[in-house]
């Protein structure tokens, strides 16, 4: 029993330097202009709205993000144009799916303003490109869309980023490059 209580004794004496696995577990953060160029890349965000019973709904959404506002397309009578409606907090998480991780979490209110003009085409060539955009578009039109189109614009207050490409060396991320054309068993 004396031996735990010296070992507890030197352990608070001396200075405790956590293992490297800890701290490279600790991911970078970006700054403003590396998380706004970030987002501006083609990727799918994850709108956190506030459903009528307190609980978090989460949506996959395409969006475009123009003059420090995140402006996202959706039917009026959407859930998520319902909640934004009667609770405007919102969050939007945009990150990399593949390994080394990264992501942006915005945290802020959103509004519904009605349709702005060019923004169903911004946003489907830019996910689609020009030909499948217009081609979603019209299939869009007659078999998606149900009743009007409004635009929900969240405008940002805080961030939270992580970037854990600076703590994967160099040898790590070519072969995760390679592993995008290698056989999943590699």
């Amino acid at each position: 029993m004396s031996n735990v209580k010296w070992h507890l004794q030197v352990s608070h004496l001396t200075h405790f330097q956590p293992p490297d696995s800890v701290r490279s577990a600790m991911p970078n953060r970006f700054t403003k202009k590396e998380w706004v160029r970030f987002i501006k890349q083609r990727r799918v965000g994850v709108l956190g709205t506030i459903g009528k019973d307190g609980q978090p709904v989460l949506t996959p959404i395409w969006y475009l993000y123009r003059g420090g506002k995140v402006l996202m397309r959706t039917a009026r009578e959407s859930v998520k144009a319902r909640n934004i409606e009667r609770d405007s907090r919102v969050s939007l998480c945009v990150q990399e799916e593949r390994p080394p991780y990264a992501s942006v979490t915005l945290y802020g209110t959103a509004t519904v303003v009605g349709e702005t003009e060019g923004l169903a085409y911004d946003t489907a060539t830019r996910y689609l490109g020009a030909v499948a955009g217009r081609a979603y578009l019209q299939v869009a039109a007659e078999s998606i869309q149900q009743g009007e189109e409004v635009t929900l614009v969240l405008t940002p207050e805080r961030a939270l980023t992580q970037d854990f490409s600076k703590e994967t060396p160099a040898y790590a991320q070519l072969w995760l490059k390679m592993k995008r054309f290698l056989p999943p068993a590699l």
